[in-house]
């Protein structure tokens, strides 16, 4: 508790850059730092969690992106269709989450390039 109390003080005080963080904690900017820090906070396991609710809101989260109209709204389209090709629950879960990216109005291809480089989502738009 104390190493969490310390590190977020140094933050919200110093506001260190990025880069600066990145070298002062390296272990969370990797998959099993986050989920070391978040299981510790919370005492439960990040991604057991995360997902069980994305697959819990997920069918209203559609509705919502399927009523989008114009450009954002041909993206997404063309994404769920993906999903409705194929009864695969990774599948839903990547297309979901990539349409919730365009959905605001960020580009999903670049997003994920940063931390997924060697990983290709079947949901291409």
């Amino acid at each position: 508790m104390e190493k969490t109390s310390h590190r977020r003080l140094d933050i919200v005080e110093e506001r260190p850059m990025i880069g600066d963080f990145k070298d002062r904690w390296p272990a969370l900017f990797q998959e099993s730092g986050v989920n070391e820090e978040f299981l510790r906070i919370t005492t439960k396991p990040l991604q057991t969690k995360f997902l069980a609710q994305l697959d819990h809101f997920s069918e209203k989260l559609i509705q919502i992106f399927e009523s989008q109209g114009c450009v954002k709204g041909q993206k997404i389209k063309r994404i769920l269709a993906i999903k409705d090709e194929r009864d695969d629950i990774e599948i839903r879960r990547e297309c979901v989450l990539k349409s919730l990216i365009i959905y605001l109005n960020e580009d999903p291809d670049s997003l994920f390039k940063e931390y997924l480089v060697s990983f290709r989502f079947p949901c291409s738009t």
